[in-house]
């Protein structure tokens, strides 16, 4: 009995965790519908349209006028707000990021059916519902920074985040390489033996990348460091794709020089040594295509 109640205790903290870190693939916008009066508007049909994908969500606004879009893969938007009888809200270019939840809300006037009010220049959205020290890079601005291969090199824009060897790479405010927590689509990647990342997902398939610094959640036991986060593209409806080559290896590198080396049968005579180049050659082929609608 004891035994059947631990096994499903085990599985529960489980389920828990796979939730609490499936988060990590999305961001939620919320907000409240209001006239001009500042009543709240029932019945309001919010639609969201992903400017990437094309994927379209629709949502209808409660008793109150509030309206909630969790799940919505990260990108850049398009949020129409429509009711008979009110003249149509549209805001564009809202950027929705990884793992925060915004505010948005609109004011609709009475007005005719055919008629849009096209809110533009907004301030950016704030995360106020969140203690979380986070920075966020998006797809927008990987080819404009420095980095390496991987989406971990990203964690090394943040404040507060450092690299070095002997403490086993990256380090958040002073923590050690080991103590950080990397997922990737939700889906933690840490090694179990040293801690850090076992896949490198290269850029060209990522959408965003996130990086906790400070007041993470519970939920991240073992993140006494930092966590990493990264979520990979969706396909839209028109067919893409691009293709990269990347070589390292000795063809590109100096050859060694010569060395003078003292002769051990006399400890007197030196001659010139060379050992040669080594060849090593590394190739890496990327390629990525979309076409889901």
């Amino acid at each position: 009995m004891f035994a059947r109640i631990s096994a499903l205790l085990v599985a529960f903290a489980l389920a828990v965790t796979g939730l609490a870190t499936a988060q990590e693939r999305f961001g939620t916008l919320r907000g409240t519908v209001t006239d001009q009066q500042g009543a709240a508007i029932p019945g309001v049909t919010v639609t969201l349209t992903n400017a990437g994908t094309g994927s379209v969500r629709t949502l209808v606004t409660d008793a109150n006028g509030v309206y909630v879009a969790p799940d919505l893969a990260p990108g850049r938007y398009t949020v129409a707000f429509e009711l008979s009888g009110f003249a149509k809200v549209e805001r564009s270019d809202v950027n929705v990021l990884l793992g925060r939840e915004f505010a948005l809300d609109a004011q609709m006037r009475v007005g005719a059916l055919t008629e849009t009010v096209q809110v533009t220049g907004s301030a950016p959205l704030v995360d106020v519902r969140s203690t979380v020290v986070q920075h966020n890079v998006t797809a927008e601005e990987f080819n404009q920074l420095p980095k390496a291969r991987s989406f971990q090199s990203i964690a090394l824009t943040a404040p507060s985040v450092n690299q070095g060897e002997v403490e086993g790479g990256i380090q958040v405010n002073g923590a050690s390489g080991a103590e950080n927590q990397f997922t990737v689509d939700g889906v933690s990647t840490n090694s179990l033996i040293n801690g850090s990342s076992r896949q490198s997902a290269v850029f060209e398939y990522l959408q965003e990348v996130q990086v906790k610094t400070t007041g993470i959640p519970a939920e991240y036991g073992g993140a006494l460091g930092g966590v990493i986060s990264a979520v990979t593209k969706s396909g839209g409806n028109t067919f893409r794709g691009e293709g990269h080559y990347y070589y390292e290896g000795s063809a590109l590198s100096a050859g060694p020089v010569d060395r003078l080396v003292l002769n051990s049968s006399d400890d007197t005579s030196v001659s010139y040594f060379n050992e040669g180049k080594q060849p090593i050659h590394r190739n890496e082929v990327v390629d990525r295509w979309a076409d889901r609608s």
